[in-house]
């Protein structure tokens, strides 16, 4: 940012912190993610230098932004919807005046990274992505909405959860943003029963670890987009709310055949705390885990 007083902090975005109401960010799969909100848009604007770092792609959480991006020669001006799209590279200058909302959940990935994701995606050719401003695309949204997403003021994220949106996310911003469109088909496949089998005994085996989408498809030896497509067609559902199920389930014979501590149970099941356990447990059955026991041994 130009023109500002400098004890003003910014931050690697450039973006003014001292107006920030939110400023989380998450560490995913080959990307990082972040929420950036004020009241108002910064009324000095962002000026970042060209750097190596890749790419930037912001998508707005609330319609009524107007961006005014200045080029070498011109300036063009955008008007951003709920949902809408910038993407821009960090190897171009970048200067703009921004006013109205501001509201932005963003994902930042370098050039490797966007290989690895490509490998993920089944898509070959993909070597950069195409800036855009003010486009829009509400599935995108949509993710990283989920992503950001709390229960009850608390974030029930666990490493699987981050990784498969991660997964997804870049495999969607390199379909629909990158260079090459030789996508290879996706297919109706479904996942063996000997597959099923071995993604049954990692995960019992880790219950209470934490496991990546690159593990899970090893284990079957499938790229990770056709991994999750794969999982989704054959289980009904996504690897995380699958594992969320087998904790839940061993929870429940815990709870029923032992006098195993709550705190214990939610520990040895893979929940973050008993708070956790508690209200994935609410969320599965409508009973707290002491209520249900009670009326198992009543």
């Amino acid at each position: 940012m130009t023109g500002v007083a400098a004890t003003k902090r910014h931050d690697s975005l450039g973006c003014s912190m001292d107006k920030l109401d939110d400023n989380r960010t998450i560490e995913g799969r080959d990307m990082t993610f972040y929420r950036k909100r004020s009241a108002s848009a910064p009324q000095e604007g962002v000026t970042t230098p060209a750097t190596g770092r890749g790419y930037l792609l912001g998508l707005s959480a609330a319609g009524g932004h107007r961006r005014r991006i200045f080029r070498e020669h011109h300036s063009t001006v955008h008007d951003f919807e709920q949902n809408a799209v910038y993407l821009r590279k960090f190897a171009d200058d970048y200067r703009a005046d921004l006013s109205g909302s501001f509201d932005f959940m963003l994902l930042e990935l370098n050039h490797h990274a966007l290989e690895r994701i490509a490998d993920a995606a089944d898509l070959r050719g993909v070597s950069e992505l195409r800036p855009i401003a003010a486009h829009p695309d509400p599935v995108l949204g949509g993710m990283l909405s989920a992503l950001f997403a709390t229960v009850h003021g608390s974030a029930d994220r666990s490493a699987l959860f981050v990784d498969q949106l991660s997964v997804a996310i870049g495999v969607h911003v390199v379909q629909q943003y990158g260079d090459g469109r030789s996508a290879v088909a996706a297919t109706g496949r479904r996942l063996s029963a000997r597959c099923q089998a071995r993604i049954r005994d990692l995960v019992q085996s880790q219950l209470n670890g934490e496991l990546s989408v690159e593990q899970l498809a090893a284990v079957c030896n499938l790229s990770q987009a056709t991994f999750l497509r794969a999982f989704r067609e054959t289980m009904g559902k996504t690897p995380h709310r699958w594992l969320q199920q087998q904790r839940i389930e061993k929870a429940v014979d815990l709870l029923q055949f032992s006098q195993t501590r709550l705190s214990e149970i939610a520990s040895l099941c893979g929940f973050s705390d008993q708070s956790h356990f508690t209200r994935a447990f609410v969320q599965a059955t409508g009973a707290t885990p002491g209520a249900w026991r009670r009326s198992r041994q009543s």
